[in-house]
């Protein structure tokens, strides 16, 4: 079942989003986008409820333990620790994640990893993502990537201004929602590879407490 207007891939969200969770503040994550082999004709089509479930899929997966762990599961785990500045245990990483809302920017599958959409793809998923964003109403929002933080839709945008932690640049600002509220937002690395979590933990952390 779609959830939100033209939403295909239906975010994770964890039970205890809502409340804040261990973290005290409504924080949704935002990924780029889902690969799939299959190269099916109706990707992004309503009527197909078992792809609507594929992000709650994932975070059941990597999160049960008795799954054999596979390579991609530690884009997930280095993204964890950089919420909590640790090693993360099954436990912990649960608890976690019962805490986030996930989401995945595109609304149609790539056919392999860092696979990038096309811009039309890309701004065909700007009003999906905007109504998450109004309905589920995140105090932060964390995007994984600079390929994505550049393709994100400019309206409603409010710039953060010059930021650097450790002598880097970090990309931030706001978004404006429906009901005027405004949705801070922080561009990290994205986890797959070359992230640096002790490092990434300095600058979310920084927003978390803002």
């Amino acid at each position: 079942m779609v959830l939100y207007s033209n939403v295909f891939f239906n975010p994770w969200v964890g039970p205890d989003y809502l409340s804040g969770g261990i973290f005290g503040k409504r924080i949704m994550v935002l990924g780029d986008s889902h690969y799939c082999g299959e190269d099916c004709k109706e990707c992004g089509m309503n009527g197909r409820p078992n792809c609507n479930q594929f992000t709650t899929d994932i975070v059941k997966a990597y999160l049960n333990q008795n799954n054999e762990r596979e390579g991609w599961m530690s884009t997930y785990l280095k993204f964890e620790r950089s919420l909590v500045n640790h090693e993360t245990t099954p436990d912990e990483s649960v608890r976690i994640w019962n805490s986030l809302l996930f989401y995945n920017f595109l609304q149609v599958a790539m056919q392999g990893p860092r696979q990038a959409g096309t811009p039309e793809q890309y701004r065909a998923a700007a009003g999906p993502f905007f109504s998450v964003l109004d309905h589920y109403q995140p105090d932060l929002l964390v995007v994984w990537g600079v390929r994505l933080w550049n393709n994100l839709p400019s309206y409603c945008w409010i710039d953060g201004g010059d930021m650097q932690v450790d002598g880097y640049a970090i990309n931030n600002g706001y978004y404006q929602l429906s009901n005027r509220k405004n949705l801070r937002a922080v561009c990290v690395y994205h986890p797959s590879v070359g992230y640096s979590w002790d490092y990434w933990y300095n600058v979310i952390n920084q927003f978390l407490h803002e």
